[in-house]
């Protein structure tokens, strides 16, 4: 135990949570770190919304949960009490090690902290080992489930990461900005429609849960936030031959928002304007039309008549 705790007694350590605005400040000044807003880090100190967070998640005693962006642990401390194990995702040095020393303290070995950069991460691999250690100790094989509250900047590259990889997640619960939440369930047509609401579609069944007040967090963000549940289904609705280039066609399509969907697809699958013309009206979309009224199940049968026609 470091010193600083040397003259406290540990039961009453025990009976504090970083959920307390009083207790957080207290270990957060005693290693002197500072929360810095311009990554995201705004830390839950409301236990009313991390138990409806927790309850969404549907934990059982075999899962194994991914934490990212753990900070001082609000969620992973939590959660490790009811889970075969957790990997808690930090990629600030200090709040790793603070979260480290809260779950040795608090006797929780099964809470694995992983400090780095969940973009830079091999996670499929640290998930095997964590699976592999659980299975030898005996448990039963449980499902894969990221509960997480994530920064602004990180959403959209994380979740192709997540459901594009090998982890075999089961379903996500996740807290963001409440303007993403909206552009998760955004239908087409609207301007919060894009690339992130077609691949929570693709991959996952994407459900709005509830809204957080920006004054659950120590410091308090400028907006407020909402949580989102996206279950993913044992067999996708919808599966498209040519992933890689479908995403292609999605990103071109909202990159170039202004342009009709056929000027934004020039040159894409190096076809020209008369071949997408000719693929357009072959699935029964306008040339005319912008990419973001297109549905997923469009951009789906679009993508199949290209890759049914590429060869002419």
């Amino acid at each position: 135990m470091d010193s600083e705790y040397e003259n406290t007694n540990k039961e009453d350590l025990l009976q504090e949570k970083v959920t307390s605005p009083a207790y957080l400040k207290k270990i957060l000044r005693e290693r002197n770190l500072h929360p810095r807003r311009s990554m995201g880090q705004h830390f839950l100190v409301d236990e009313n919304i991390l138990a409806k967070i927790i309850s969404a998640a549907k934990l059982d005693e075999n899962d194994l949960v991914i934490d990212i962006g753990a900070g001082p642990g609000a969620l992973s401390l939590t959660m490790a009490k009811e889970v075969a194990g957790v990997i808690a995702v930090e990629w600030d040095g200090g709040l790793s090690a603070l979260l480290q020393e809260q779950a040795q303290m608090r006797g929780l070995k099964n809470l694995h902290v992983v400090e780095g950069d969940v973009r830079r991460l091999d996670l499929e691999k640290i998930c095997r080992e964590k699976l592999e250690e659980i299975h030898s100790g005996g448990a039963t094989a449980g499902q894969v489930k990221v509960v997480a509250n994530l920064p602004y900047y990180l959403i959209t590259p994380l979740l192709f990461k997540l459901l594009q990889g090998a982890l075999g997640i089961k379903l996500l619960v996740l807290m963001v900005q409440l303007e993403v939440a909206r552009r998760i369930m955004a239908v087409p047509g609207g301007k919060e429609y894009g690339l992130l609401s077609v691949l929570c579609r693709y991959y996952t069944t994407p459900r709005f849960l509830f809204k957080v007040s920006r004054h659950v967090f120590l410091p308090p963000p400028e907006v407020d936030s909402a949580v989102v549940l996206l279950e993913v289904p044992a067999d996708y609705p919808l599966k498209v031959r040519d992933e890689s280039f479908f995403w292609q066609m999605v990103r071109a399509a909202f990159q170039k928002r202004r342009k009709t969907i056929l000027n934004a697809l020039i040159g894409l699958g190096e076809l020209g304007k008369d071949d997408w013309e000719k693929l357009l009206h072959k699935c029964g979309i306008s040339p005319i039309r912008r990419g973001e009224t297109l549905s997923l199940e469009e951009f789906a049968n679009l993508c199949e008549i290209f890759y049914n026609n590429k060869g002419f």
